[in-house]
């Protein structure tokens, strides 16, 4: 149970920001879709098909957070489902939370391991990143959403200028023939892909009534999707020029490779640094924002406040990335992940909420 909502109220400016970020992250790591079929110079095309597939998708969640916008997720779920469906479902979600933790925390050590610190313990860079995250976490979540209102800016306008540093790396030549050697179908099943991945809709049906707009809970959704794809979207389209399609999809972190590039000349060079350090401060926000909801999460099942459960979440994450990461691989762009995170999309997005609103449907005069 989270205690804190009514000092908590966060605006649409904050979520607008949040969400973006969440949603660019995953491209600004490891750009996952680089390696869905068809795999070439059309990826650009299937960032922007998705968009309208990720709000048929997310429109069951959206719809039944506008519904009850004074509730989160586990909240309404019990009312919809009964205590004891409604209970399994706020397990499901938090399993969700503690396991996006998991794979966040353990891609974060492998950058780094790639790109500063390859001698150090898993045990020490997860551990850094952790406490960070648990002071932001028990500071509330109001005071995440404020730090990303003043870091998220500088994120994007290191990214922004990354991007303009690269120009003497672009081939536009990569980017073509468009649409000659990719399938109408082949197209399309790539943007379901992409749009059934928009997990961060989630973290915004538990927002919801930490908004002080409730009302506005569609524009932060629509604003944030548009702004992420965008991004993404410039981001692939930046990689394949800088890089190449081919040789892009072979690399663990691309765009990390592609700033490695840059150079002003023999003098002017390691714009790799900038990259690292918005890369950070967008994990930490992003994993903090993930520690905070799987606490509430814990809370709402053990009808007890989150911030009990902070520490040992935490403890729990550093000794399970720490035993996994030296024995399987979990980068998202390997099995099992790439299998278990598709798995969990499909069902945290579209399973279990469009249940959940047939139930609701069933049983409206009821509720």
């Amino acid at each position: 149970m989270d205690n804190t909502k009514q000092i908590n109220r966060v605006s649409n400016y904050q979520m607008i920001l949040l969400i973006t970020i969440y949603g660019l992250m995953t491209g600004f790591t490891y750009l996952p879709a680089i390696n869905i079929p068809p795999a070439n110079q059309d990826i650009w095309i299937v960032y922007l098909l998705s968009i309208p597939y990720t709000i048929l998708y997310c429109f069951p969640l959206l719809y039944l957070s506008n519904k009850f916008n004074n509730l989160n997720l586990f909240q309404y779920g019990k009312i919809i489902m009964g205590k004891f469906f409604g209970m399994i479902v706020s397990i499901y979600y938090f399993s969700f939370l503690f396991i996006s933790l998991i794979i966040f925390v353990g891609v974060f050590i492998e950058i780094l391991d790639a790109a500063l610190f390859p001698e150090t313990p898993t045990l020490v860079t997860a551990g850094i990143i952790l406490i960070t995250c648990v002071l932001l976490s028990y500071q509330g979540f109001r005071n995440i959403a404020r730090l990303g209102e003043v870091i998220i800016p500088i994120i994007l306008v290191i990214i922004f200028l990354l991007i303009i540093l690269g120009y003497r790396n672009y081939d536009i030549d990569e980017l073509l023939p468009i649409l000659g050697d990719s399938t109408f179908k082949e197209i399309n099943l790539a943007a379901m892909n992409v749009g059934i991945r928009f997990l961060d809709v989630i973290l915004l049906t538990m927002i919801t009534p930490y908004l002080s707009k409730k009302e506005d809970l569609n524009k932060i959704f629509f604003r944030s999707l548009l702004y992420s794809t965008i991004l993404n979207t410039l981001i692939v389209v930046v990689i394949q020029m800088g890089l190449g399609v081919e040789f892009a999809k072979h690399l663990a972190f691309p765009f990390y490779t592609f700033t490695r590039l840059i150079n002003l000349g023999e003098i002017i060079q390691g714009f790799d640094s900038l990259y690292i350090i918005s890369w950070i401060m967008g994990n930490a926000l992003m994993i903090s924002g993930y520690l905070y909801f799987a606490t509430v999460a814990l809370g709402e099942i053990t009808n007890r406040k989150n911030s009990y459960f902070i520490i040992p979440i935490s403890i729990i994450v550093l000794i399970l990335v720490t035993l996994i990461k030296d024995n399987l691989p979990i980068l998202p762009l390997e099995e099992p992940t790439s299998t278990i995170i598709l798995v969990m999309s499909i069902f945290s997005v579209l399973v279990i909420p469009i249940t959940m609103l047939i139930v609701y449907l069933l049983r409206k005069n009821k509720i």
